[in-house]
């Protein structure tokens, strides 16, 4: 016959409801970080610290890595949606860099946890993200090798952001 759906069989029982209200409070979470940093001025446009992530870091710690995706997902294209740059050149980069992002973090959280702290997932995330966006605007829009020469200025920016946004994340795991 017909197979419940992913979806149907979280919402099912109270567990269900509880995590279903978990992926929800996150993703608003995010939205609302991502959000906020992006009405902060910035000295150049691309440079964030990327505080939403530390609501992705926190997520794993308390949920799936299929609901932390919603969480991821959801982010993006939410927040792209109110600042208004959904399909854009801006979300593009963003759903790859997120995706990117959360593909390496999950990875590290599944089988390297131990080795790995939410700060290190954070900032091989960041790294990831900037790397995966750098090589999309190099292949789609700029098509020049130029662009690798800000690999070290996007470095030490996924450096900095990634230690930021991964305290934040092992502030909320531990306190929440």
């Amino acid at each position: 016959m017909y197979e419940k759906s992913y979806i149907s069989n979280t919402i099912s029982g109270s567990e269900g409801q509880r995590r279903v209200f978990y992926i929800a409070f996150l993703a608003t979470m995010a939205i609302f970080l991502a959000i906020a940093e992006h009405m902060v001025p910035k000295p150049l446009p691309w440079m964030r610290i990327g505080l939403a992530n530390a609501i992705t870091l926190y997520a794993f710690t308390i949920l799936r890595p299929k609901e932390v995706l919603l969480v991821v997902v959801s982010r993006t294209v939410a927040a792209s949606l109110l600042i208004g740059s959904f399909l854009s050149v801006t979300f593009i980069l963003s759903f790859t860099g997120a995706l990117s992002s959360f593909a390496v973090m999950c990875l590290l959280y599944i089988f390297f946890r131990r080795w790995f702290g939410l700060v290190g997932m954070s900032v091989v995330g960041a790294v990831t993200s900037n790397m995966v966006q750098l090589a999309v605007v190099n292949a789609v829009f700029v098509q020049s090798s130029l662009s690798y020469y800000f690999v070290p200025i996007l470095l030490g920016f996924a450096l900095v952001g990634g230690i930021l946004s991964g305290l934040f994340g092992r502030f909320l795991a531990e306190n929440l």
